[in-house]
Formats: C-alpha cells, structure tokens, sequence
C-alpha cells in the first residue's frame, strides 16, 4: 500500500476526542473542586484541586487504555 492509498487521520476526530475527554474531566471534577474550594482552608486550595483533576484525568487515561486493548484484541482476532 503506497503512501497515497493509506487513510489519513482525519483531524476532526482528534479535537473530538480532546474534548470529550476535557468534558469528562469537567464533569468529575466540578463538584469536587466547589466543595474544596468551600470548605479547605486557603493554603489547601491548590494542591487538592491539582490532584483531583490529576487522579481524574489518570481515570481518562486508563478508560482509554482499556478500550484500545480491547480494539486490539477484537482486530487481532478477526485476522
């Protein structure tokens, strides 16, 4: 297969996938970041929200992780 026959990566599914995940992200994020920011003292702020949208975004990377593997596995097995 030459260079020209191989599909391109089509950009627009990339941004889509980037925002979906900044949304979830947003959606687990939100009420914990307003609850720390309403009940921790000042100098707690920034550290707690910075692990929460961490530990947030680690629960993205392995939810992604599983569906490629499981893609991987269902392609290998159709070969």
């Amino acid at each position: 297969m030459s260079n020209q026959e191989k599909p391109k990566k089509e950009p627009l599914r990339i941004i889509l996938f980037i925002l979906s995940m900044l949304f979830i992200v947003f959606l687990w994020v939100r009420k914990d970041v307003v609850n720390i920011y309403t009940t921790m003292p000042k100098e707690q702020i920034a550290p707690l929200i910075i692990t929460t949208i961490l530990v947030s975004l680690l629960k993205i990377g392995l939810i992604a992780g599983a569906v490629f593997l499981i893609k991987f596995i269902i392609d290998k097995k159709k070969k």
